[in-house]
């Protein structure tokens, strides 16, 4: 896996099925790279030398991973929140997909499912990681500023946040009033802030995107 083009990743152990659906997907102009099983996929993944892009279209029921499991797999990689996983799945799989869904994912497809319409979802689920790149772009471009920050400033910055006053900061971490104006003003400049109103939004952005700003190094 080597490029940054947002792809379907279509992991599917059924020969017919990953076949006939990646021959679908091209005739319709996507990028599609398939897998016969979930360690395969999951292989894959870990060998990629840049971020991926793109959208994960996962069979249910398969060996020696389930659909599910290589969700589970993909949830611990991070990569839920960037990349959309889409569900194929069979008569009776519904109540599993379900509670997939419940976990994070896109949507399902049940089987059989009708050429236009999958290759609709499929449409949607791309558009959907589109807007979902754009988020985590920021997300990580706010992480990146926060870890730029001295562990110090990372524990002044909510007392600063709440407005509280230089000499009560300081009194508060046992620091002189000129060591907390510098800090202060190096927040500011990192941040691209210019009261405590506007650092107190950036932090709540921060914290709704999860980032844990208290175990910032």
């Amino acid at each position: 896996m080597t490029t940054t083009q947002p792809t379907i990743y279509l992991c599917d152990d059924d020969e017919g099925v990953r076949t006939s659906l990646a021959f679908l997907l091209r005739q319709h102009d996507l990028e599609v790279t398939s897998y016969a099983s979930g360690p395969e996929l999951l292989a894959a993944i870990d060998a990629a030398t840049v971020p991926l892009r793109g959208i994960f279209v996962l069979d249910v029921r398969m060996e020696p991973l389930s659909g599910l499991q290589v969700h589970e797999a993909l949830i611990s990689r991070g990569l839920d929140k960037r990349m959309p996983v889409l569900f194929l799945s069979g008569h009776g799989d519904i109540p599993m997909a379900v509670g997939a869904m419940a976990r994070g994912a896109f949507s399902f497809a049940e089987k059989p499912y009708a050429d236009e319409a999958l290759v609709q979802l499929i449409r949607q689920a791309l558009n959907a990681e589109v807007q979902w790149h754009g988020r985590m772009a920021r997300v990580d471009a706010l992480r990146q500023l926060i870890e730029g920050l001295s562990r110090q400033q990372v524990r002044l910055m909510p007392l600063v946040a709440a407005g509280e006053l230089n000499k009560t900061i300081a009194w508060k971490m046992e620091l002189s009033v000129r060591t907390v104006e510098e800090h202060r003003r190096k927040i500011f400049e990192r941040l691209n802030v210019h009261s405590a109103a506007e650092l107190a939004t950036l932090l709540a952005e921060a914290r709704t995107a999860g980032i844990d700003i208290a175990a910032t190094p």
